[in-house]
């Protein structure tokens, strides 16, 4: 399951399970899922690259790690595509920072070379 939402827009949600097993997740970024529609994306942890085989549609291939093993994912790209899309028309790319406008007046807030806000 791939879960998207504004309030944190740089990221998309996974979470993976199977019958019998428990429920495993992890977040990536969604600038990494679109890189991996026409390529091979990241390192470490996460990849992502397109697949094509012979006879079957073109696919996707999520590889993410942790200490328990590998999960290997295929995703239908056109199903990819479409989600990636949906978020962009929920969050256009490049206005992901902008939403961030809260958080860099937090970080002004807390920033150590000001005095601390004053509670009452």
């Amino acid at each position: 399951m791939l879960r998207y939402s504004t309030d944190d827009p740089l990221v998309v949600g996974l979470i993976v399970s199977r019958p019998g097993h428990c429920s495993a997740g992890w977040v990536i970024s969604r600038d990494l899922l679109s890189a991996g529609l026409t390529g091979t994306a990241g390192i470490g942890d996460v990849t992502v690259e397109p697949v094509a085989e012979p006879s079957t549609p073109l696919g996707v291939l999520l590889r993410v790690r942790d200490e328990r093993g590998e999960a290997r994912i295929h995703i239908n790209h056109q199903a990819l595509l479409l989600y990636l899309e949906r978020s962009h028309a929920m969050m256009p790319f490049g206005r992901e920072a902008q939403s961030r406008q809260v958080d860099a007046e937090l970080d002004q807030l807390l920033d150590e070379g000001q005095d601390p806000p004053v509670v009452q």
